[in-house]
């Protein structure tokens, strides 16, 4: 899968942040694991696959959506609402799978906010590491 339309330096590195994710979610487990229950590091893991899965769809949601995939027809009105509603029936879905794990007490729910957060993080450092290099890149010319 390509990335987004425009090509070069200037773009997000959206697979640095999708390696993030999964070296992060791996991290935090294990580390949490040797500090914690296993039920707490059983809901870090399961936060952690919920996040990057929904980031996964939400990224290839984003990309067909800026690469015109949805625009093709020319009702962009028409691609916006697909993509939105994909959007809330995907964190729907969300909610009700943390609303199950939750009230079956099959996860903790402190566990499944740091699983969670995965994807905020990966997504945090990746836009330190690009600001940064930016920065740099500009400082010297």
């Amino acid at each position: 899968m390509k990335p987004i339309a425009f090509q070069g330096k200037d773009e997000f590195p959206l697979h640095r942040v999708e390696l993030f994710n999964w070296v992060i979610s791996a991290i935090l487990t294990f580390a949490v694991g040797l500090k914690f229950p296993f039920f707490i590091a059983k809901s870090v893991f399961i936060g952690c696959l919920i996040a990057n899965i929904s980031f996964l769809f939400l990224k290839k949601d984003l990309v067909n959506f800026l690469q015109g995939k949805l625009l093709q027809s020319g009702k962009v009105n028409k691609a916006k609402r697909i993509f939105y509603v994909k959007y809330y029936v995907r964190l729907a879905i969300i909610a009700l799978i943390l609303y199950v794990l939750i009230s079956r007490r099959i996860a903790h729910p402190l566990g499944l906010l740091v699983g969670l957060s995965v994807v905020v993080l990966s997504i945090s450092i990746t836009v330190v590491s690009v600001v940064k290099k930016f920065y740099f890149n500009a400082k010297e010319e």
